[in-house]
This record gives structure tokens, sequence and C-alpha cells, in this order.
């Protein structure tokens, strides 16, 4: 009798178990993956994101940049063309009858009115006629600026002459009405500040010969006192440099 092994039969479920297990890890390997992919998707949309803000913040920032430097450059250029305006003005006239000092786009030269004008008067005297024809030089080599005359005073009252004494009548002779006193010739410091004013702009123009398109008279009467400065020094003529406005064609 010929002998032989008996060998086990293999089920369908016995044979498809393993299958179903292997399907099932390479599912679960791929839905993994799948999420991984997913989260990288994120990830470099993120980065992204981040990259374009960064590379627009950067150009901002050198657009900023650029614009401060040219900011920086166009002050340090305006300072500079100041700074030799007030040395062409200051160098036109002696320190001891002005000064020149800037506030911006601004630069003024002060004048003493002593050197310029008697007491209430509005005449030149001929030691100003000489200062303003120094300083008219000077004006003349800064074509592009605006020339405003400032007329100033202090706060002192217009002095008002008193009335004249009346002649004795003669005997038998009733007393004349009294005189009224004579009219100053300013009423009031405003019409003193307007009149000096205006001497130094028609100087300028008729004399000097300073572009009369380039000059303005501007009265302050008392109302524009220098801050600690003593009574006397708000009596003057200030001559203010303003940039030519832009004229659009």
């Amino acid at each position: 009798v010929l002998g032989f092994a008996l060998r086990p039969v293999l089920t369908t479920d016995s044979r498809i178990a393993p299958l179903e297990s292997q399907l099932s890890e390479v599912t679960k390997a791929a839905d993994s993956n799948k999420a991984r992919a997913d989260d990288l998707d994120k990830i470099a949309g993120k980065l992204k994101l981040e990259k374009l803000t960064a590379e627009q913040k950067l150009t901002e920032a050198t657009k900023a940049q650029k614009e401060l430097a040219g900011k920086v450059a166009e002050a340090e250029a305006k300072a500079k063309e100041s700074a030799a305006v007030q040395a062409k003005l200051q160098a036109s006239v002696d320190k001891a009858f002005g000064l020149v000092s800037a506030d911006g786009d601004e630069i003024t030269l002060r004048l003493v009115d002593k050197v310029m004008f008697k007491t209430l008067d509005d005449q030149l005297t001929d030691q100003g006629k000489k200062v303003l024809d120094k300083v008219a030089i000077a004006l003349k080599e800064l074509p592009d600026k605006q020339i405003w005359v400032q007329g100033h005073t202090d706060d002192q009252p217009i002095y008002r002459p008193p009335a004249p004494k009346p002649v004795p009548p003669k005997r038998g002779q009733k007393p004349a009405p009294p005189e009224p006193p004579p009219p100053p010739k300013f009423a009031t410091n405003w019409e003193l500040s307007a009149a000096r004013a205006l001497t130094v702009v028609h100087y300028l123009q008729d004399v000097a010969k300073v572009d009369p398109s380039r000059l303005a008279a501007l009265a302050f009467g008392q109302y524009r006192p220098l801050r600690g400065a003593p009574k006397a020094a708000n009596r003057r003529i200030e001559i203010v440099l303003y940039p030519k406005p832009i004229v659009k064609k």
C-alpha cells in the first residue's frame, strides 16, 4: 500500500484574508501619504504666501528708503542754499545795523530802525540809504526769492504835540479862541509801520532797481514784538525772503 502525506486544503477565505490585510495596510499608507501630501501642500502654500509678503515688504522698504534718501538730499540742498543766502545777506550789511536769521524756507534780515529812520519819521536817513544800496546788490543776486518788507514798531503811543499857547489879547480885545493841537504825522503805529515799509519798497524799486514784481510791503504796527527783546529792538524793518511761487503756464 502506497502511503502519502495529506496536504491541508486551502479554502477561499484563508487565501483572501492576507490579501485584504495587505490591501488595508497599503490603503492606510496611501491615506497617510495623502494626508502628508496635503500637509506639505498647505506648508508650501503658506511659505509661498510668506515669500510674496516678504518680497512686497522688501519692495516697500526699498521704496521708502529711496524716498527718505531723496528727502534727506533735498533737505541738505535747502540747508546749503539757505546758508549761502544768509551769508550773502549778512555780508551786505554790518552786524551793528542788521542781523540775518532763518526759519525753514524763510530768511529774514532785521534792520535797526534808528539806522534807517529818525524818530517818528518815514524818510530814510543817509546811512539807511547806504545800507539798502548794499542789500539791494545781494537781493538782485537772488532772483528766485520773493521780498517782503515788513514794518514794525514798539507799543509806545504816537506822540501828539500840545496845542500852541494862546496869544495874549491886546487891550480891549477879546481873547482869541484856542487853536487845536497840530495833528501828528501818523495817527497810530499802524500808519508809521506801513509808511516805513513802503518807503523801503519804493527805494528798492525806484533807486536800487530791484524787480518790483518781487516786492511787497506789510505793516504789523506794535503787534509782532520780539520775544524777550528790549523795546527798542521791536522798532525795526524786516526784509523777509521767501521762495518764489511756481507759476503754472
